[in-house]
This record gives C-alpha cells, sequence and structure tokens, in this order.
C-alpha cells in the first residue's frame, strides 16, 4: 500500500504548478490590475474537457471600478457570462492590495480567498471554485494565467484540478471596451 501512495502524491504534486509570474511573463505590456480592469470589458472563450475537445463557449461582460480607502487600494469586478446553451453565470469579486504586485480576492462561489501576483505582463490567480455538478457543488482548483499583450487585450489561460488531477481548461480573450464620451 505504501508503495502505491508515494507515487499517487507525487503525481498530485506535480499537477499544481509553482511557476511565478515573475518567471512567466511573455512581454507585452505592464499588467497593472486598476488600470486594465476600469470600466466595460467584453470576454469570449471556450471550455475544454480533460482531453482538450471543446465543451462549451461564452461570451462575458466585465465592469471594474477601483477605489483608495484609508490608502488601500480596493477593486470590484462584475462578471455576467451567458454561455452557448443559453445559460446565465454573474460572479462579483472583490479585490485588496496586499502588497507590491499582490492582491487578495474574494467572490462567492469561491471558498476562501484568491491570492494574485502581478508581474510585467503577466498576473497568476489562484483559488478554489465551487461548480455546481447536477445536484451538489465540486470544489475545483483554479490556477488562472492572464497576460496583457496589448494595451486593451488580455489572453487568460484558466486551468482547473481536483485532487492534483487536470480536470480541465478554459481560454479566454478579454478587450477592454472604450470609453464612451458624453
Amino acid at each position: 500500500m505504501s508503495k502505491l501512495l508515494l507515487p499517487l502524491c507525487a503525481m498530485m504534486l506535480a499537477g499544481c504548478s509553482n511557476i511565478p509570474a515573475k518567471d512567466n511573463a511573455a512581454g507585452g505590456h505592464p499588467f497593472v490590475l486598476e488600470e486594465f480592469f476600469v470600466g466595460e470589458l467584453g470576454a469570449h472563450g471556450v471550455i475544454l474537457g480533460r482531453g482538450g475537445k471543446v465543451r462549451r463557449s461564452f461570451n462575458a461582460i466585465m465592469r471594474g471600478e477601483w477605489h483608495e480607502e484609508e490608502g488601500v487600494l480596493k477593486g470590484v469586478l462584475t462578471e455576467e457570462f451567458v454561455f452557448d446553451d443559453g445559460e446565465v453565470l454573474q460572479r462579483r469579486w472583490e479585490f485588496i492590495r496586499v502588497g507590491e504586485g499582490r492582491f487578495e480576492g474574494t467572490a462567492s462561489d469561491v471558498e476562501g480567498l484568491a491570492t494574485l501576483e502581478v508581474s510585467g505582463n503577466a498576473l497568476r490567480m489562484d483559488y478554489a471554485l465551487m461548480v455546481p455538478v447536477r445536484d451538489r457543488s465540486l470544489t475545483v482548483q483554479v490556477e488562472d494565467w492572464l497576460w496583457r499583450m496589448e494595451p486593451d487585450v488580455v489572453v487568460n489561460k484558466s486551468t482547473m484540478r481536483k485532487w492534483g488531477f487536470r480536470l480541465g481548461e478554459i481560454i479566454t480573450t478579454i478587450v477592454r471596451k472604450p470609453a464612451v464620451s458624453p
């Protein structure tokens, strides 16, 4: 039994990435969270299953706003996803800066705190997401990587895992909409 336990634990740990944001930047434009996620944004993406096959697609509208409160930067990002089957999902993130290039976030379908690390044009975000599956909720670990490729364009790759095993990925392009003049 112990001969099986060690390799199983090693496989589970190998499924988790420990790459810091500073080691995963890809050129592009500096990622300033409170600069990019402000105003209205559009997103378009696909959800891939474990084997890489597209399971669903979606479009989303996001709205972000930031303010400083007692010297602490805080932000709210609302997301409304519309999936290809008509399902609508809404999420409201609340972020707080906890250090240089570091934030923490909460949302109603996130267990505990999300941790965010920004460096160069890369942002890494880790959190436990509660996903509805049939009559219950399944908690999966999500590793989000976002890269700001252009001033108004971010590419996002989310990897979902359970017990260290990769369940699937989400690939999203997020585009900041131009501000409308009054």
